[in-house]
């Protein structure tokens, strides 16, 4: 190994590690902001506006006090809040979470098990019956394992347990109370159907042992669909109208789907003045614990409206969508008035902290005597165009702008659109997403082949008729070293003398950025998209979404600095990585091989007669190594994404032995190099080649003229101060 490959070694790992140092540097010294010492315990997530409660320190009594706040709120005329409940607090059951299995005489009409609490009428757990935890061990037999959307969320560092739609507080305006329901346990009952299932849930505000405010609570199941009906009905006690605010957390305790880049986000969709529905703010709980609240505030710009909210995870989202007071269609529910995503705990142990709360304010005041109701519809499922286009709520609401946050910048939605499409025919078709991916390898090269071909024909024939002309190029080099302008012009007339166009050479870098896209496109497919979730190929594959994982180890393997760069630790050997960088440094040799100049050029020396290194030698040896560091990057990548590379990969080396038979055909019947379809100019116009080549050769003609038109200035002027050279 020469010197210069070891500086240049030296330097990238000197790269690497700044890198890695600033990453490990900002961990360390820009840590989540602490929990503030004075916070309480019981602390409901809430951040209303309205003044705090005031506390008397009357304790709970069957039901009969604040449980949330451990006593009642009280005025400074002596007027006590009490909330009467029930007594149970046991978890309620609706719907069924058994998948339909005939083998086993199982038949479930139902998307989802919902598991409710009397404990602020919340949600405990929510199980999907189409979808699985892990992958099961038998294809015919499968084990019990309905997949977890959401679960309860335990505060280590207290007693505190945080559910999913707990009504958390209300604010009467009239009275200025401000009343804690977080804990208070409601009484409970369970109402059934033919085609639904429901838990009703009952608590009455009492304004000294007086009757204010009843509370009805309903979640409602129905067979076959996707939503959870919940609605509140709040009906006026008293005397005198009553105007109040009602603040409920949203869906919490999603589960990380990928250990390397998946997690909970919290998204709300605006809709325009205009009608327009667009993403409105999102963030992950990272993003919400950097604020001192730890919350981040998603109401809506003037003249714009909070249509929904959401919390989601790469595959899987529950939308909360408040419904319009007069069910009128297409109007916008007034009443959601605020939006914000929540971060309760300040531990990095717990990653399923975060949530999204609603705060529901009706547009009137509730007369005495009068019902008022507010509807709710979640959406608890795949986030999915499928599952989408055929919920006609989703296809209104445009749920689709939930799956916004997980699409790449660096690619078009009609690109992503296009391959999901491809994927889903090709797989109609032959029942295979492994395959699939197969086949559209070979569709994506056969629609890019001419543009490969062109670009690497332009690139040898470039790399020839430089080898044919260098010295000539050497020659006006070392006669105007000293006048990098002139040496400029002189080289450019060389080429337009020879009829080679430079930019002929930008044809052999056109299928690579082109394919960039595609690449990005089907990655973001295969990484959100929940169809191909446990999607199997053959044999020990079984999960195109996940590492291919053909031995599982029993512990962990962490590589210092790598590991953060590859999604955390390896846990099992994946040999389709492994395959892919194989494959991928035999395309780089062989490229190097069929681009390397038939007679090797003579080593440069320096101004003592040392020879100097090859740059180009020096730029294929890193090439080298960075085909062989994206083998780690890969390495826990989804075996989808590993077998597309892998096959394109392959097909690639075809296709240039391919060409490069091509291209000795033609070098044998002496057409190959000739430069008559190159760009150059004839009678003032520009002749052959392709589009890029005549635009380039019209702008060397532009250039051209004005240098000659700016010579023919000085001249005019001789005391014209000439500009001196940089260099």
């Amino acid at each position: 190994m020469d010197a210069q490959t070891k500086r240049t070694l030296a330097a990238t790992a000197l790269c690497m590690l700044l890198l890695f140092g600033w990453m490990k540097i900002q961990s360390i010294y820009n840590p989540p902001p602490p929990v503030a010492e004075t916070q309480s315990a019981q602390d409901s997530g809430s951040t209303d506006t309205s003044p705090p409660p005031v506390v008397d320190g009357q304790p709970a009594n069957g039901g009969n006090a604040v449980i949330g706040a451990g006593a009642a709120t009280v005025t400074p005329s002596g007027d006590a809040i009490s909330v009467v409940g029930g007594e149970s607090t046991d978890m309620i059951t609706l719907g069924d979470d058994r998948q339909t299995n005939p083998r086993q005489s199982v038949v479930n009409p139902y998307k989802f098990a919902v598991a409710v609490s009397p404990v602020g009428a919340s949600v405990d757990t929510v199980h999907l019956t189409d979808h699985r935890s892990h992958v099961a061990k038998s294809r015919k037999n499968p084990d019990h394992a309905p997949y977890e959307l959401l679960r309860p969320v335990n505060d280590p560092f207290g007693d505190r347990v945080y559910r999913s739609f707990v009504t958390e507080r209300i604010w009467l305006d009239e009275y200025e109370k401000h009343i804690d329901l977080s804990r208070v346990a409601w009484s409970a009952r369970k109402e059934t159907d033919a085609k639904s299932e429901s838990a009703v849930f009952t608590a009455t505000i009492r304004l000294a042992n007086q009757p204010l405010l009843r509370l009805t609570k309903t979640y409602r199941i129905t067979a076959d669909s996707p939503l959870i009906d919940i609605s509140y009905d709040i009906e006026n006690l008293s005397i005198k109208p009553v105007k109040i605010r009602l603040t409920e957390s949203g869906p919490t305790g999603f589960k990380k789907e990928d250990q390397r880049y998946d997690h909970a986000r919290a998204v709300s969709a605006v809709i325009n003045g205009d009608g327009r529905i667009k993403l409105g703010e999102h963030a992950v709980r990272s993003d919400v614990r950097k604020t001192p609240e730890r919350e981040r505030d998603f109401t809506a710009p003037e003249g714009a409206h909070i249509l929904w909210s959401a919390v989601s995870n790469k595959y899987f989202a529950c939308i909360v969508a408040p419904q319009p007071e007069d069910s009128a269609k297409g109007k916008i529910p007034q009443y959601f008035t605020k939006v914000y995503a929540k971060s309760r705990i300040d531990s990095d142990e717990v990653e399923p902290d975060l949530t999204v709360v609603q705060v529901y304010s009706p547009t009137r005041a509730i007369e005495p005597g009068e019902n008022r109701t507010l509807k709710v519809e979640a959406y608890c499922g795949p986030k999915s165009d499928r599952v989408f286009d055929a919920l006609p709520l989703a296809t209104d609401l445009h749920f689709t702008v939930a799956m916004a946050p997980d699409r790449s910048g660096c690619t078009f939605d009609i690109i992503s659109n296009g391959m999901l499409w491809l994927l889903a025919f090709i797989h109609g078709i032959v029942g295979n997403y492994g395959l699939s991916i197969i086949f559209l390898v070979i569709a994506v090269r056969a629609l890019l082949h001419p543009i490969s071909k062109k670009g690497q024909i332009n690139m040898m024939r470039m790399q020839k008729n430089m080898s044919r002309i260098k010295p000539k190029i050497e020659s006006i080099q070392e006669q105007y070293k000293n006048d990098k302008q002139k040496l400029n012009e002189e080289t450019m007339k060389l080429y337009r003398e020879e009829g080679i166009n430079p930019a002929g050479q930008m044809m052999g870098c056109l299928p690579m950025f082109l394919q960039m896209p595609i690449w990005v496109a089907l990655y973001t497919t295969l990484n959100t998209n929940v169809d191909l979730r446990h999607a199997p190929f053959f044999g020990y594959i079984r999960d195109l979404s996940a590492p291919d994982a053909l031995i599982h180890f029993s512990g962990e393997f962490h590589i210092p600095l790598i590991s953060s760069m590859m999604g955390g630790a390896i846990t099992s050997f994946n040999l389709l990585p492994i395959i892919m960088t194989l494959l991928m440094y035999g395309q780089q040799k062989l490229t190097q091989k069929l681009t390397k100049p038939d007679k090797p050029p003579e080593p440069k020396k320096d101004k003592d007669g040392n020879p100097l290194p090859d740059q180009m030698a020096q730029q294929q040896k890193i090439m080298n190594f960075m085909m062989i560091f994206m083998g780690f990057i890969f390495y826990n990548m989804p075996s989808g994404l590993c077998l597309y590379i892998l096959c394109s990969s392959f097909i690639g080396m075809c296709e240039q032995w391919y060409i490069r038979k091509h291209v000795k055909e033609r070098e044998i019947r002496g057409d190959f190099d000739k430069p008559a379809q190159a760009a150059g100019v004839e009678n003032g116009k520009p002749k052959g080649g392709g589009w890029l080549q005549r635009k380039f050769a019209e702008m060397q003609k532009i250039a051209e003229e004005q240098r000659i038109a700016q010579n023919q200035g000085r001249g005019a002027n001789p005391g014209a101060k000439r500009k001196k050279n940089r260099f």
